[in-house]
């Protein structure tokens, strides 16, 4: 790619931002009433709310890595430390906390120390014959986020940091390895799908650069201003009518297959690809439209998914500790509540820190000369 000039609009920040806080907040609320026996296991509301997740993932890592590909110096060391700084800090926190909750509630570290270790390795749940330490049956699809992430970094980013070739798949082929050991664990066809769902997230917004580049191209060659601006409107008014038909037309299909098929699950591939893809063009909706959210509603959006990846690993061991299927709802309202509050309390010094942290290992490995700057205030994590 030789320039990456798409601009995520402000309003999709907080859109995605919005996905993010609804669908944590809603597997941590189904995972809650699941312990109570409100609901059946892996219902069909948690499942697309993990798929939009997948989705948005792939969308904002691979927006994050074109981006900063226009800086000659990024390579795949700068982008581990990201992820590293990113991931790591919570993970290191909250799985301890995990490991001491789950004792409490009667399981043994010392005698599950392998099983902590892959877990902590972020190897759980694959070919290897270890699965989700504990109580913590949230835990089997974190690993595939990793090791997709380093996968898709290396991809882009692996003849920056290596000269020779054969050391580029060498690197490539252990990467691959990676995510084979992954898809060949515990659910392996669901896991197989989440990945294609994410990867189609990295290339909606390859694409959507090449889109974009095209309009810009086209109405550049306007000399006339005001030519140019009315021409940007006409072209930006067809692509919002374009993605809202499309949106629904993916929608539609979505809705004919699940009613069609009599052997339908949540997890079914063709069918979290039509959902997707309405997504994805209501995203383009957005992009192109001229709607903003209010200054307020923003910084709410902002704080709220500031602690979201905290909130996403950590609820499960409290709810474990807390609720059986004896208990009434409003105690689980209660621990929802008392879950929110100590997965920001962590999130404090981990995740929110991700900036800082991350500023700390460039400095530490000499990596920080001809690095932007990074700014605190961000508005999507990715």
């Amino acid at each position: 790619m030789k320039y990456y000039s798409f601009k995520l609009s402000e309003t999709n920040s907080v859109n995605i931002n919005i996905i993010r806080i609804i669908a944590i907040q809603i597997i941590a609320i189904t995972h809650g009433l699941e312990n109570i026996g409100a609901i059946h296991y892996a219902n069909s509301i948690g499942v697309f709310c993990l798929n939009f997740l997948m989705l948005i993932s792939g969308v904002l890592v691979s927006h994050s890595v074109f981006k900063s590909m226009n800086d000659k110096t990024y390579n795949f060391k700068k982008f581990f430390i990201k992820r590293f700084s990113r991931i790591y800090p919570v993970v290191l926190t909250v799985y301890s906390l995990i490991a001491l909750v789950d004792w409490i509630n009667g399981y043994n570290l010392f005698d599950h120390m392998i099983e902590f270790l892959v877990n902590l390795f972020l190897l759980n749940d694959s070919a290897l014959p270890y699965k989700f330490y504990g109580y913590n049956r949230h835990l089997w699809i974190f690993p595939l986020f990793w090791w997709q992430y380093l996968l898709l970094g290396w991809l882009l980013l692996g003849f920056r940091t290596v000269k020779k070739k054969y050391v580029y798949f060498l690197a490539l082929g252990f990467f691959a390895f990676m995510i084979g050991l992954m898809l060949l664990g515990m659910y392996f066809k669901r896991k197989a799908n989440y990945l294609i769902i994410w990867f189609v997230g990295v290339i909606f917004t390859y694409l959507l650069n090449k889109f974009n580049q095209f309009i810009r191209n086209k109405t550049v060659k306007e000399e006339d201003l005001n030519r140019k601006k009315s021409s940007k409107k006409i072209i930006s008014y067809k692509i919002r009518i374009i993605s809202v038909i499309l949106a629904i037309f993916c929608f539609f299909l979505a809705i004919l297959r699940s009613e069609l098929n009599e052997n339908h699950t949540p997890y079914e591939l063709v069918y979290n690809l039509f959902l997707a893809g309405s997504i994805l063009f209501l995203f383009i909706f957005v992009q192109y439209g001229n709607f903003k959210y209010p200054q307020k509603f923003i910084k709410i959006v902002n704080f709220l998914s500031s602690y979201s990846l905290t909130m996403f690993l950590f609820h499960m061991c409290l709810y474990n500790l807390v609720l059986d299927y004896r208990d009434h709802i409003n105690l689980f309202i209660y621990m929802h509540i008392i879950a929110n509050l100590l997965s920001f309390s962590i999130a404090s010094f981990t995740e929110r820190k991700t900036p800082e942290i991350y500023s700390f290992f460039l400095k530490e490995f000499d990596l920080e000369q001809n690095s932007k700057k990074i700014k605190k205030p961000y508005r999507v994590i990715s």
